[in-house]
């Protein structure tokens, strides 16, 4: 299923790995909103930006496999390097195991280095209907 892209949230050609993670690329334009007000002189993505993604990266995870996903908290999470507009991201995330909760690690790079990584703690919700 292809997902428009989403100009606050940009996963491009999202993929499953071999071994079951969830990858994706991910590319900020210059006249991307989260540079508005962040640092005009010298635009970086803010960290938020950065775990939002990797939040969107679960909730698509859980929608093509027809499942309600929410992240509700993170842990260990590591910002490594800044990321300026028009860099290019690669976003990796553990698949979201059966039953209700799990922790999930993510991991994002830009040019080989690592820009963040850190663990989700996932759960399914249940819909009463």
């Amino acid at each position: 299923m292809q997902i428009p892209l989403d100009s606050w949230l940009p996963l491009e050609d999202t993929r499953i790995t071999p071994e079951g993670r969830w990858e994706s690329g991910v590319r900020f334009g210059h006249s991307s909103e989260w540079f508005s007000g962040h640092f005009d002189e010298c635009p970086l993505v803010p960290g938020v930006a950065l775990l939002a993604l990797a939040v969107e990266m679960v909730k698509r995870q859980g929608r093509e496999q027809g499942r309600f996903l929410e992240v509700s908290g993170f842990s260990r999470v590591r910002f490594k390097r800044f990321v300026f507009p028009d860099e290019q991201l690669h976003i990796s995330v553990a698949a979201m195991p059966p039953g209700s909760e799990a922790e999930l690690d993510f991991h994002m790079t830009c040019h080989g280095d690592t820009v963040a990584q850190g663990v989700m703690k996932a759960r399914e919700e249940v819909s009463c209907g």
